[in-house]
């Protein structure tokens, strides 16, 4: 069984944690164990979730502890997990995912997407493609009973 680090906008937090408690389930279910490093996402109002980071950055208290976060994340998670998700619904990438996806491809990790888009910019309005992201996912895998199998 593999380890996988999921990497994604904390504005997706809530389906982040039903797809990997889904993916935790299956495993169960067929015996396995999965080793999942998440984000360490704030709790935070939804409204603040759903702003732009720019926005989000101009909270001295967000500013202060995200950068600690994203390094501890790259550095504790991503470069010790066998495998890389990005939870990028909509095909949205945030800016922090976006670094991580890059870290993942540097550090020669599969990786998988939930979605084939990896678009960018202010969500959901004024998104972009990301061209050169794209080119570092391996597959898309849109269920966790898909993901297991790659896992297994």
């Amino acid at each position: 069984m593999k380890s996988i680090v999921f990497c994604s906008s904390q504005r997706f937090k809530h389906e982040l944690e039903d797809f990997m408690r889904e993916l935790r389930r299956c495993a169960e279910k067929r015996g396995h164990h999965v080793a999942i490093f998440h984000p360490e996402f704030e709790d935070r109002p939804k409204e603040f979730l759903n702003q732009h980071e720019k926005d989000r950055l101009q909270h001295p208290e967000y500013r202060i502890s995200v950068a600690g976060k994203v390094y501890d994340h790259l550095f504790r998670k991503v470069r010790v997990a066998d495998v890389c998700f990005v939870f990028n619904k909509d095909g949205y990438l945030g800016a922090n995912t976006n670094g991580e996806l890059f870290a993942a491809a540097a550090l020669g990790k599969t990786i998988y997407a939930l979605d084939e888009r990896t678009l960018m910019g202010h969500y959901p309005h004024e998104l972009y493609e990301e061209p050169s992201s794209r080119k570092f996912i391996h597959e898309i895998v849109s269920t966790p009973e898909e993901l297991l199998k790659r896992l297994v």
